[in-house]
């Protein structure tokens, strides 16, 4: 059915396979009647109506592939249609394999030609005509399949497939890393990403910015009456709230020893910090700092938590841990849904470059994703009603909500 073009792909076990992956998606009109095809205008199938879709990139979630490929050739996104997924073909013979997506239009849609003219042809046509349609009688088995026993298995976490990247913002994502930040910037859906040596740097390439989020404490207590987000975001992932470290108070981070640090802690709150704490209090001390040096961007550089945003987006908490190989992959494969280009390649590239760790380079993409995703309203505050410290910074997370 297809050339092979010999690509890894990331399969949903983890395994690495050498099959360059195509996908194929039948419409179906609102009232089932008609069926959307595209009339091929070069080979294979020159002349012949085939189903649409085309390639699965290279670590690319099949969900993720279909939409994209869906949205390229016809204009119809995730807003239009729910997909599931109805069936695979494997060739060997070929080296390749097809999945198969099936869905029904939710509303009216006006459909755009990309390469090949597109026509809603009736349902109950003889799709295993030959000389009519591709595929050598398979659509017209699928077809079968999906009258007879329906449209397969939908998405588990459809609900981040609902939005996707605007590409008419300046979005900014920043994740610490040893001796520096990674900026992962989303500039009108172009994703850069690169490593700086303060926030000062960050903002003098990027002044004005349409959102930028940070993981690192923003807004801190200064007495025991001061709420943080942190308890709010440690309820969302039950599962994995000690990614959620205990934010000290501002008399704390100004101490000049780390010893008078948890005095402070202690006597201001009522508790001492986590000894992971103290890795980051350098990092919070350098935000603050530059916060009240800079206040034009107080409250437009905003704190947000990679591992809650992640649930939000996942539609549940991912239980892997981000620094091992299964919870790279298992980010990376929601990650593609919104930026289909990335892989896993890449990023191991960009962090042997910059000295970092991977989950540093997906924490900031994350915020990234974030980022855009607010300046479309699909985000909220956690909590919904902050406090703001002494010096009027907001304690807040900025995480993902689909529900508004």
């Amino acid at each position: 059915m297809s050339k092979n073009s010999n690509k890894l792909k990331i399969t949903s076990d983890d395994s690495i396979q050498t099959m360059q992956g195509y996908n194929c998606i039948m419409v179906f009109s609102q009232d089932n009647e008609k069926i959307l095809f595209c009339k091929r205008t070069k080979d294979p199938y020159k002349g012949l109506y085939n189903l649409v879709g085309g390639k699965i990139e290279k670590g690319e979630d099949g969900f993720a592939a279909a939409y994209r490929e869906l949205k390229e050739e016809t204009g119809i996104d995730a807003t239009d249609i729910n997909l599931s997924h109805m069936m695979d073909f494997t060739y060997h013979n070929q080296n390749c394999y097809v999945e198969v997506y099936a869905g029904k239009i939710e509303h009216e849609v006006t459909i755009v030609d990309e390469l090949h003219p597109l026509e809603w042809l009736p349902a109950d046509e003889n799709f295993f005509n030959s000389s009519r349609f591709a595929g050598e009688g398979n659509i017209g088995h699928m077809v079968e399949q999906v009258k007879i026993y329906g449209m397969g298995k939908m998405q588990d976490d459809l609900i981040h497939l609902k939005a996707s990247i605007c590409d008419h913002a300046l979005c900014i994502g920043v994740d610490g890393c040893k001796g520096g930040w990674i900026a992962a910037v989303l500039d009108n859906g172009k994703l850069n990403i690169s490593r700086y040596s303060s926030l000062d740097e960050i903002t003098s390439k990027y002044p004005n910015f349409d959102e930028f989020l940070i993981d690192m404490v923003i807004g801190l207590q200064s007495n025991a009456d001061h709420i943080r987000p942190d308890t709010f975001g440690r309820r969302l992932i039950k599962e994995r709230a000690s990614t959620i470290f205990p934010a000290p108070c501002r008399q704390a981070i100004y101490a000049d020893l780390i010893a008078e640090s948890y005095n402070e802690n202690e006597r201001v709150l009522g508790k001492k910090f986590t000894p992971l704490t103290v890795g980051i209090i350098p990092k919070i001390k350098e935000v603050d700092s530059f916060l009240q040096k800079n206040p034009e961007y107080k409250n437009r550089i905003k704190e947000s938590h990679p591992e809650v945003c992640i649930a939000r987006l996942n539609g549940k908490t991912m239980l892997s841990k981000k620094a091992e190989y299964e919870g790279i992959i298992e980010r990376l494969k929601l990650i593609v849904t919104y930026i289909p280009d990335i892989s896993l390649e890449n990023i191991m590239a960009i962090s042997k470059n910059m000295k970092c760790n991977i989950d540093d380079i997906i924490d900031a993409i994350i915020l990234a994703i974030t980022a855009n995703l607010s300046v479309q309203g699909y985000c909220e505050s956690l909590p919904e009603e902050p406090m703001q410290d002494e010096t009027g910074l907001f304690m807040q997370y900025l995480i993902p909500n689909f529900g508004k």
